[in-house]
């Protein structure tokens, strides 16, 4: 697996957006595939950007922004601004 950073991104701001512990429903990230989303996400956990729990792909489990994933996130859009 090739890690894309759009999808990173695209990521990080789907997590922000539904500002909840508790994620309910699939991660529609229009053009990816759900194996793509999923590989992402378990990049974004272990790189401490988001904290997952044991349910959280199967659809009913924590999936928030850490502070290093808010901290990234304002980076990228930083840099998205220029």
């Amino acid at each position: 697996m090739k890690r894309d950073m759009v999808l990173v991104y695209k990521l990080l701001l789907f997590v922000e957006s539904k500002g909840h512990r508790m994620f309910k429903g699939t991660i529609p990230i229009e053009g990816y595939e759900r194996d793509a989303v999923v590989d992402h996400v378990y990049l974004l956990a272990d790189a401490g950007f988001v904290e997952l729990g044991s349910q959280t792909l199967a659809d009913k489990g924590p999936l928030v922004l850490t502070w290093k994933g808010c901290d990234y996130l304002e980076q990228l859009r930083a840099k998205n601004a220029r």
